[in-house]
């Protein structure tokens, strides 16, 4: 098993860590904080090697250029933690982190996993999901079939060893082009939240062209005959690869 780690929340999560007083933490102990997360994610998953990923701090990542509702990310204009570089330069130099750039490491994890199976003989067999685990507390990644596990931290509890099918995974994704995602800038629809009757409606269709359908006609009562150019913005902002280079593609009905 190989656990392909989300190294991005790293940065965050460690980079301004404090003693009790509130004092930055020096940085051998930041190291080791870092590493001893590491640890705990092979520890947790079984996995027997790992791959860390990073998403590029050159703006390349797509999104960028095809967001015109918003800007992507664009409310994301404060300053990196103290030890943001520190750790960076940690994970690439003594880690083997892998620098993403035209992307995200999200979409990075999400191709591995897939092609991966792909490379099994993937048509439908579950087993053919079993040499990777994405490890991540970003729900974005759920979409992506395979095996996941997700780290405690600060209010958020240990998610352990999961397994996503193709149908939860495609659930996640529709329900978040009416969610939306305020992390990133995404707008959804408005007031459309966790609770809403339209996600619970989502949830109950099997076949994705369904989903589309029923996400499409959401749209049009909001956005008119934006609908469409609106929905496909937000799908191929939201949409995590599957191979280098694809861009998200309405279903067809089958």
């Amino acid at each position: 098993m190989k656990a392909l780690i989300d190294a991005d929340i790293f940065q965050w999560e460690f980079g301004d860590a404090t003693d009790s007083e509130y004092k930055t933490l020096p940085w051998p102990l930041v190291q080791s904080r870092v590493q001893g997360r590491i640890d705990k994610i092979m520890e947790a998953t079984g996995a027997d090697e790992y791959q860390i990923y990073l998403t590029s701090d050159d703006k390349s990542n797509f999104r960028y250029d095809i967001a015109t509702i918003k800007p992507y990310k664009g409310h994301r204009t404060g300053d990196k933690p103290h030890w943001y570089t520190h750790i960076r330069n940690f994970l690439i130099d003594h880690r083997g982190a892998i620098e993403v750039h035209g992307m995200e490491a999200d979409d990075a994890m999400a191709i591995e996993q897939y092609q991966t199976a792909i490379r099994n003989g993937y048509g439908g067999e579950t087993d053919c999901w079993g040499d990777t685990v994405i490890c991540s507390r970003d729900k974005d990644l759920h979409m992506v079939p395979g095996w996941h596990y997700g780290w405690s931290a600060g209010k958020q509890k240990e998610k352990e060893m999961w397994w996503q099918d193709e149908v939860s995974g495609l659930h996640c994704f529709y329900c978040q082009l009416l969610t939306g995602d305020s992390v990133d800038n995404i707008p959804g629809l408005h007031l459309v939240g966790k609770s809403s009757k339209l996600l619970t409606h989502v949830r109950s269709f099997s076949d994705e062209y369904d989903m589309y359908s029923y996400v499409l006609e959401q749209y049009r009562l909001r956005f008119g005959t934006y609908a469409e150019q609106f929905l496909i913005e937000n799908a191929r902002l939201l949409w995590m690869l599957r191979e280098e280079g694809e861009l998200w593609e309405p279903p067809t009905m089958k």
